[in-house]
């Protein structure tokens, strides 16, 4: 009795700490989608808004991007077709075996099922098994789709570049070439002397 309630307070405990688990890094806010843990749950995370992880949330996420948003459509018809796959294959399980189960009379033994019975549960079991198999290959291919419409998105995001530091002053990638020298300014013209000006006398 002591061993069954520590087993069921320690599963109790590991189930709380997963409840409450979550990431502690944020992503940067550059457009593109990212995925974290909040409380145990994924999400989708784009420029500080928080998306749920799942179809309703990945169109939201991808609103803007054709393609992506095709992806994150299929992903969620996938998604459905796959659960209703799902209900479907675990109800045949379900009936084939009991529809081969063998049945009891008054006195509590079991009656001998028939050829028929048996025959139409094992059809039953068989064809639930093909089509839980069908489902896992839908989940898979709208997982492939849920990958897709994330990085479609993503790689359509122009690239942000960072804000400059403070005082920051754009510089030209050439170096730009050095002021010409200015021209020197021209000699000054001789005139020639007024007509009465005294004649330059010739040293003796």
């Amino acid at each position: 009795m002591k061993t069954r309630r520590a087993v069921a307070v320690a599963s109790a405990a590991l189930l709380a700490q997963a409840a409450c688990a979550s990431t502690s890094y944020t992503p940067r806010a550059d457009g593109r989608i990212a995925m974290a843990l909040q409380d145990g749950r994924q999400v989708l995370i784009k420029d500080g808004k928080t998306y749920p992880f799942g179809g309703d949330g990945l169109q939201q996420a991808v609103a803007g991007n054709p393609p992506a948003e095709e992806h994150a459509r299929s992903y969620s018809s996938d998604m459905h077709f796959a659960l209703a796959e799902e209900l479907i294959g675990l109800g045949a399980l379900i009936a084939g075996a009991v529809v081969a189960a063998p049945s009891q009379d008054a006195n509590g033994n079991n009656l001998p099922v028939s050829t028929e019975r048996q025959t139409a549960g094992g059809i039953m079991g068989i064809a639930g098994l093909v089509v839980l198999i069908v489902a896992a290959f839908q989940i898979g291919s709208a997982q492939g789709h849920f990958m897709d419409a994330v990085n479609v998105y993503n790689d359509g995001v122009p690239p942000r570049l960072p804000p400059p530091p403070p005082g920051w002053q754009p510089q030209s990638p050439v170096p730009l070439p050095a002021p010409a020298n200015p021209p020197a300014a021209p000699p000054p013209q001789a005139y020639p002397p007024p007509p009465d000006a005294p004649k330059p006398v010739a040293p003796q």
